[in-house]
């Protein structure tokens, strides 16, 4: 099965991937951290062809993303890390004809620094995943993240988990999985091969085994998969001696930073393992984590050996993007959104504004837009002149956090064309204005390589103008979420109306950066 497989198989801001095996068809989800509807769900029969269906956290009721800001801070080394909260590593599994996902919500502190931050672990589930009819969350107790679980075959339910703190630990429960109680408390089993940064625990049954996979090495260019196993699922776990089971450290591959993977059989009993990667070019990742897959040969009472990712010149190809369409699963929004500000008819998207601006931590700002998938493409958008208010600006965003973001903006009051580019991560910020006058509307376009950005507009009907230029690497960190593309409107509750909204079309010859 899969004997040709594109990857990365989720392209874009798609980290922290787990998947499991329904009726003959592989679900897959990913952390979202800051974005709603978060935990997107990705769905193939034969992991080659990928179509985002929906995600399982899609009601503002089951639970809140307000505090999923953006803390920036050194690392042991100075450099700094950029570390969003939200929604970390789901897990999705499924049992007795419901399908669950384990998460956890880091729920950051008022004062935006490093360390202050408490998470929440949660469980949902659904009998119909195609349907989107995922249940409130069920909320138990642990100081961690990365949450796991494995039902046994004796019908017990474990949770496995890492807890946070100068050590990174991997941890198993017992939890009564109807109503979240724990049945045994968090015990350790194991510290790891490393012993450093020790997260992503998945425990799989094998040949009367206990097999736990875990990441270690953080998620940057040390990341790895390590794995360990016993007999009895509470330990003790030898590790592996060939550790690590795989990583890109000190290669040249073009594929680095994989790590925090999962493990599943196709119907044919072949292995696979689901990864981390990001697609390195000369020190630029722009598409930040993407999902990775390659094959695993897993003896009876042996090891797993993974196959080396492969990454060929047809990337995204199979990745079936969800277009413009108003119900698509792939639109999402900051943080706690509040939707009644967005209104959604065939190419034409109606925004009031709000003055909230993007910088800010505490609200979500009025913005909607997708994933960037391609490498290279062209995002576009024409803004209509307000009639009765000039107090707004809009445009077109590439967005990662609020302390990194690109934009392209109208001010209708000031009749000026705006750029903004800002990293505070590198101490980084541009700005170019250029004074132009409007009839009617105006446009605004992102062409985007791996290495380069350009940003042009153009009034009613004239010719495009470039107005910045940038390199990649200003928005290459070491970070936990990748480029959104989207409109916003920031203004005192003025509606503005963009048509023709369009992210990842393919550049002509001509407009090529």
């Amino acid at each position: 099965m899969a004997a040709v497989h594109h990857n990365p198989i989720i392209p874009g801001f798609s980290p922290d991937a787990s998947i499991c095996l329904v009726n003959g068809t592989f679900y897959l989800v990913n952390s979202s951290f800051h974005l709603y509807p978060g935990l997107p769900i990705y769905m193939s029969s034969d992991l080659i062809s990928w179509k985002h269906i929906g995600n399982a956290i899609n009601r503002p009721s089951q639970l809140s993303l307000s505090r999923a800001t953006t803390f920036v801070g050194p690392l042991d080394d100075g450099t700094e890390l950029v570390a969003t909260g939200g929604l970390y590593a789901p897990t999705i599994r499924h049992h007795n004809g419901i399908t669950y996902i384990i998460c956890t919500n880091v729920i950051h502190g008022t004062s935006n620094v490093l360390g202050d931050e408490r998470s929440e672990q949660f469980f949902i589930h659904t009998t119909d995943i195609r349907s989107g009819s995922w249940s409130d969350p069920i909320i138990f107790e642990f100081p961690g993240i990365d949450p796991s679980l494995l039902f046994d075959d004796d019908g017990r339910v474990y949770v496995q988990l890492c807890k946070t703190g100068p050590e990174f630990e991997i941890y198993n429960s017992e939890i009564d999985i109807t109503s979240g109680a724990m049945i045994v408390e968090p015990t350790l089993i194991w510290t790891g091969w490393k012993k450093g940064y020790t997260e992503g625990p998945h425990i799989y049954k094998k040949d009367g085994w206990y097999y736990l996979l875990c990441a270690e090495g953080g998620t940057f260019e040390y990341h790895m998969l390590s794995m360990a196993r016993s007999r009895n699922i509470w330990g003790p776990y030898e590790s592996y001696e060939m550790n690590p089971l795989y990583t890109a450290s000190g290669t040249t591959q073009y594929v680095q930073n994989t790590g925090h993977g999962d493990l599943f059989q196709d119907l044919d009993g072949q292995w696979w393992v689901v990864m981390i990667g990001v697609r390195m070019k000369e020190g630029r990742s722009i598409m930040g984590r993407e999902t990775f897959l390659t094959s695993v040969d897993w003896p009876c009472n042996g090891w797993p050996t993974i196959k080396p990712i492969t990454c060929d010149g047809n990337l995204e190809a199979n990745f079936k993007p969800e277009g413009q369409d108003p119900l698509a699963a792939s639109w999402v929004y900051l943080r706690d959104a509040k939707l009644d500000r967005y209104h959604m008819q065939n190419n034409r998207i109606t925004l009031k504004s709000d003055l909230v601006e993007i910088t800010s931590a505490d609200e979500s700002t009025t913005f909607v837009g997708q994933r960037q998938r391609r490498l290279e493409g062209t995002a576009t958008v024409t803004v209509s002149k307000p009639q009765h208010s000039t107090s707004v600006r809009a445009g077109l965003a590439l967005y990662k956090d609020e302390h990194r973001f690109l934009t392209i903006e109208y001010d209708f009051h000031s009749q000026q064309v705006i750029f903004n580019g800002i990293n505070r991560a590198k101490l980084y910020s541009l700005s170019e204005i250029e004074n132009v006058e409007l009839q009617d509307f105006v446009s605004f376009k992102i062409n985007y390589t791996e290495t380069s950005l350009q940003f042009s507009f153009r009034v009613d009907e004239a010719a495009w103008h470039d107005l910045a230029a940038l390199d990649t690497a200003l928005l290459t960190d070491h970070d936990f979420t990748g480029p959104v593309i989207g409109i916003f409107a920031i203004g005192d509750g003025i509606a503005v109306e963009f048509r023709d909204f369009e992210v990842d079309a393919v550049q002509s010859q001509e407009t090529r950066v």
